[in-house]
């Protein structure tokens, strides 16, 4: 990393509830990160190849770090708990259409076990099945992320029974499980593998799950994941969770 990359991940650890910043941390760690500023107060980067922006810091900082993010810009997200009145004014000023909070995980534990089920990583062969399971994405997307080679599937006797993938800014997600398959536990399987393989790579995994699913939040302690303290917020016009 570049002296304004360490720098930046230490500003962030500083702030404690690692797991809040962690993806801006990952970001950085993984190379996908323009720096733009990095003070003690704040820290706003650019992510290059999905081409969204990440803050963090001090909630009277938020206004001044969002005034060095360009109008056009399509996704912004902000980490930690913000009043909601500042979180509709960003907002406003850059003409998104929603803001989406989610609960943030990430996993410290231990490398988990190969699997014993059958996950390989999928190609552009199941491009129509995913893409016609997955409903938060486009098939462009879905797309994207085989050819990156993040997606993974679950088969039972030949059949794809469920997957699971990384979106394009490092989060885990895209977890779909197949309706004749649910409650055998091939979610907790493929999130474990994804973390496996997430951890071979020497990175971080962690995930975003939306406040109200509650199924995916016990899955998360389940598998040992830890929680943020704090709330992440999806400043954006598109909806590829």
């Amino acid at each position: 990393m570049t002296e304004a990359e360490r720098r930046a991940v230490a500003i962030l650890r500083s702030y404690g509830d690692r797991t809040c910043y962690e993806e801006m941390v990952q970001t950085i760690v993984r190379g996908d990160a323009e720096i733009l500023e990095a003070k003690e107060l704040g820290v706003l980067i650019r992510h290059t190849r999905a081409g969204l922006y990440m803050l963090a810091g001090d909630t009277q900082r938020i206004d001044e770090l969002t005034r060095l993010i360009p109008q056009g810009a399509e996704e912004i997200l902000i980490h930690g708990t913000r009043p909601p009145e500042m979180v509709q004014s960003v907002r406003t000023r850059f003409h998104l259409a929603n803001v989406l909070p989610f609960f943030q995980y990430a996993y410290y534990g231990a490398l988990p076990p190969q699997e014993d089920a059958e996950i390989r990583t999928l190609g552009m062969e199941h491009l129509d099945a995913l893409s016609a399971e997955y409903e938060h994405g486009s098939r462009d997307y879905m797309a994207g992320r085989i050819a990156d080679g993040v997606m993974l599937g679950a088969f039972v006797q030949g059949e794809l029974a469920g997957f699971i993938g990384e979106h394009i800014e490092g989060s885990m997600g895209l977890l779909h499980v197949m309706p004749a398959f649910r409650r055998h536990h091939v979610g907790s399987a493929l999130e474990r593998a994804m973390i496996r393989a997430t951890m071979l790579r020497g990175h971080t995994a962690y995930c975003q799950v939306f406040p109200d699913n509650a199924a995916s939040q016990s899955l998360q302690r389940r598998l040992g994941l830890e929680a943020a303290q704090g709330m992440l917020y999806w400043l954006t016009d598109g909806d590829s969770f």
